[in-house]
């Protein structure tokens, strides 16, 4: 009996510094804040992409979309749009991440920041990584290990980040930057 308590001890000990691991960073409503110090406004945007827009999306990122709807958050001043930002949340290995992408009115990334991951610290990309995907857009090559170096360790992390990236610049460019959008509501 002993012997099974200590295993079942030694399990709990175990589990328990990935459990106070999982982190929320930032929340919706703050990161949006933190993307667009300036705006006035942040409008929100919902997006259906049409069959058409879905495949030319999934064309130019090279992968399948989960969905067809987005919601998409513009930041404005005055006349001006300063950018838009996605919040995308998808299941790297048995649990999630949250990114937020920001990008410029040109269509390419302001930037990218992880407001929530729930994996184990070591599958988390640094922010200098991230970094590398900034200024990049959808007619940009977005390959790992090619044009983006992978992350030793993290494959999973870097191969869904990149995909993600590559599907959020191609939706901008495609639905946003073409003036495609099916509805918009106020936040």
């Amino acid at each position: 009996m002993n012997k099974q308590l200590a295993i079942i001890s030694l399990l709990i000990l175990l589990l328990i510094p990935s459990l106070s691991t999982s982190k929320v960073y930032m929340k919706r409503d703050e990161a949006l804040k933190a993307a667009f110090p300036q705006a006035e406004e942040i409008e929100k945007i919902e997006i259906f992409l049409s069959d058409e827009q879905a495949a030319k999306i999934e064309s130019i990122s090279r992968s399948r979309l989960n969905s067809r709807l987005f919601i998409v958050y513009k930041g404005i001043k005055g006349d001006n749009t300063l950018g838009y930002a996605i919040i995308d949340t998808h299941t790297l290995r048995t649990k999630t991440e949250t990114v937020m992408f920001v990008v410029n009115p040109d269509g390419t990334l302001s930037h990218a920041e992880i407001l929530a991951f729930f994996e184990p610290p070591e599958y988390m990309p640094g922010d200098n990584w991230i970094e590398l995907f900034n200024g990049k857009s959808a007619k940009d090559s977005i390959r790992l290990g090619k044009d983006i170096p992978n992350i030793t360790g993290a494959t999973i992390t870097s191969n869904s980040l990149a995909q993600t990236m590559r599907q959020i610049l191609a939706i901008v460019r495609v639905s946003l930057l073409q003036g495609n959008i099916v509805k918009k509501e106020p936040k």
